[in-house]
């Protein structure tokens, strides 16, 4: 709970400076490459569909799901994903932020597949006393990507974000808290 006071007293930024948003655009280019490349390692046809999975989840999913209805739609966030998203759907009711986050479901096998793979290979390199670096030290590698991005935003962007109240992603408490009328109607009226 210190964490999102600490997050609470922090100016908001109307328009985040690349210099946030590249680091984001870096981590994620390896997170999803990585991940792409465990899942082809397992099976070709599925490491394809995963690849256009990502691709539509990013373009299409993302944008419906939570930058349509968000305060930066149209504007740079933290991803700059609310410019490519203004030209691309039309504006939600940021009252709606919060209501596709059920449907989030859809993005949970970006993460858990090549998870599941990595470790797999990891696991039948230890039973084998075989390490290699590709793949047991690229699952390393993706892993402290996924940590490492978490915590940059966490740490970074969420603070100074006008959502930050009503994002579950940065503040665990907004889906079983009623939604703050305050944040709420700052977020509407910037």
């Amino acid at each position: 709970m210190r964490y999102i006071r600490l997050m609470n007293e922090r100016q908001c930024i109307d328009k985040y400076p690349w210099r946030k948003i590249v680091p984001r655009w870096i981590l994620g280019i390896t997170e999803i490459g990585l991940s792409v490349y465990f899942v082809i390692r397992a099976n070709e046809n599925l490491g394809l569909f995963f690849a256009a999975w990502w691709a539509v989840s990013l373009f299409v999913l993302l944008p419906l799901i939570r930058c349509i209805h968000c305060f930066y739609y149209g504007k740079r966030c933290n991803t700059a994903w609310g410019l490519i998203t203004g030209f691309s759907f039309a504006k939600g009711e940021t009252k709606f932020f919060q209501s596709g986050y059920g449907l989030t479901f859809l993005l949970w096998p970006l993460r858990i597949l090549p998870f599941f793979f990595g470790f797999k290979d990891l696991l039948g390199a230890t039973m084998e006393w075989e390490f290699a670096f590709n793949p047991n030290g690229l699952f390393g590698i993706y892993v402290l990507t996924l940590v490492i991005h978490r915590l940059y935003y966490r740490k970074s962007n969420c603070p100074s974000c006008y959502q930050k109240s009503l994002c579950p992603v940065y503040n665990p408490q907004a889906m079983v808290e009623p939604v703050d009328s305050d944040a709420q109607s700052l977020a509407d009226n910037q």
